[in-house]
């Protein structure tokens, strides 16, 4: 069994601080995925980030350190969520049910960790991708589906469309993979 973590030897703090560091682009997607007012996402970011910090000693560094590390901050977030959605219910905002948190916060939790740290690459990858074809690429999926309306603007084929939409999608993956595989250390 474990010891609590001891905020005291520098190896450990300094593991602690790199896992919360590491940790930031997945807490303002779990935060954001929880919170539909885009104004207050930072200062809950914060508030979050202040709590962790707080309750440092009382984190168990064990097993698979990372999952562990984001299992615990995830429901510190929810927490610090739902204590916010309870002040805003009582200024008369509108706010998510409870359920619907938990329900949403589960969600996200059985969603794809890595998702974090591929959208910025894929949004780099998306620049290097010419004009016209990260058009396509955005008019394709914000109106989710309707090739054949969109070919017929291109003046193309729905055929055509698809492969090139396919050609786009693995160039892009590829991209992404490179990005990840060759990104500067921090």
């Amino acid at each position: 069994m474990s010891a609590p973590f001891d905020p005291d030897p520098d190896v450990e703090a300094g593991e602690f601080v790199q896992l919360l560091i590491e940790m930031q682009p997945q807490l303002r997607s779990f935060i954001g995925h929880l919170m539909p007012m885009k104004d207050v996402r930072a200062d809950l970011v914060q508030e979050v980030n202040m709590v962790v910090w707080k309750k440092r000693s009382s984190f168990t560094m064990s097993g698979d350190r990372a999952k562990a590390f984001r299992n615990w901050a995830y429901t510190i977030a929810r927490f610090v969520v739902m204590n916010h959605q309870k002040r805003a219910r009582r200024e008369g905002q509108m706010v998510f049910s409870e359920d619907l948190l938990e329900t949403l916060a589960c969600d996200f939790k059985e969603s794809d960790p890595g998702i974090a740290e591929r959208m910025p690459a894929l949004r780099r990858c998306l620049q290097k991708v010419p004009q016209n074809e990260r058009q396509l690429l955005l008019e394709r999926y914000s109106r989710h589906g309707a090739v054949e309306q969109q070919a017929q603007t291109e003046g193309k084929s729905a055929a055509a469309l698809r492969g090139m939409l396919f050609r786009l999608r693995i160039a892009l993956r590829r991209c992404v993979e490179h990005e990840l595989r060759h990104r500067p250390e921090a």
